[in-house]
């Protein structure tokens, strides 16, 4: 069944990362439900990224001021020994639905991979530094300082159109802040920068501009708010930068058409989208059995015969 061909940040990521990747996760997953549950696979620090930014947006969905520190204690010790417990729990049983609900799944259980009590450590660790540095936070402060009157969005997903093409973001939140500046942020639970941090704030300040949040590119302010180490970085938006992301996008997008076989109706086959030679990406790939079927595997490994004399 075709589909809409759409951008977004991840998108573009998978796509750069392994072409057969991108097939899979955007022309077949959508209708295949096993390659849709391989899909859905979390790594460990996805996981921890996850669980952080879903307890946060229910924070900033039902609360409209900061929870007391006995609360605090009670949110984090929520998240360690109900959900992070849970969730392990859940994917140690398998991949079976619930009820047509996907359960959760560990791409480590899915493919056996030896989880480390000190993997699990920093799991743990990282989600509670990051709840704890959360309710710490300055920018957090002053978006409760300010008021949810001045809230723009907290984890919407919205999509507007750059170059004819429909372009999909969820920002973690954006508010107005006492100056009247529009200041958009993202949660992180990793300490390093990612490839596309910038681009994706950029296209944050893209569609703020093109909602009339503002009436120039000055008036936004974009926070990458790194709650694991802490570390806050507030950058300044102009022209140059909105023009820049829309270009990107636009190439982006361009190359991603190019493999396509009817572009109009968004068609490829699997044949023009290849596999990349990287074993240690290839091993830690929701997709590796599709790739390296396990029987194909083991046939290519066994010892063989040898010739008769």
């Amino acid at each position: 069944m075709a589909h809409e061909f759409s951008w977004s940040v991840s998108r573009h990521d998978t796509f750069n990362s392994c072409r057969r990747k991108y097939f899979y996760s955007y022309y077949l997953a959508p209708d295949d439900p096993e390659i849709h549950r391989l899909k859905k696979l979390s790594a460990l620090p996805l996981w921890a990224g996850s669980v952080v930014h879903e307890i946060i947006e229910g924070i900033l969905k039902t609360r409209d001021t900061l929870p007391s520190e006995t609360e605090q204690q009670a949110i984090v010790h929520a998240a360690v020994h109900e959900r992070l417990l849970g969730d392990w729990r859940a994917s140690e049983a398998g991949p079976a639905s619930d009820e047509g609900v996907l359960r959760f799944r560990l791409f480590e259980h899915e493919y056996s991979t030896t989880v480390d009590a000190d993997d699990k450590k920093i799991v743990v660790g990282t989600v509670m530094r990051s709840l704890r540095n959360f309710f710490r936070s300055p920018v957090l402060q002053e978006a409760l300082a300010v008021g949810r009157s001045q809230w723009l969005t907290v984890e919407d997903l919205v999509s507007f159109d750059v170059g004819g093409v429909p372009v999909f973001l969820r920002m973690d939140l954006a508010f107005r802040d006492a100056q009247g500046r529009v200041v958009i942020v993202d949660w992180k639970t990793g300490r390093g920068e990612g490839r596309f941090n910038e681009i994706q704030l950029a296209g944050y300040a893209l569609y703020a501009a093109r909602q009339g949040w503002v009436t120039q590119a000055e008036e936004i302010q974009t926070e990458l708010a790194y709650l694991a180490i802490p570390r806050y970085v507030r950058r300044s938006v102009d022209a140059r930068k909105l023009d820049h992301a829309r270009a990107f996008i636009e190439k982006s997008a361009e190359r991603m058409k190019a493999l396509l076989v009817d572009p109009a109706l968004n068609l490829g086959r699997i044949e023009d989208f290849a596999m990349i030679d990287r074993p240690q990406l290839c091993r830690r790939c929701n997709f590796r059995r599709l790739c390296f079927p396990p029987a194909a595997v083991a046939a290519a490994e066994a010892p063989q015969p040898s010739a008769a004399i």
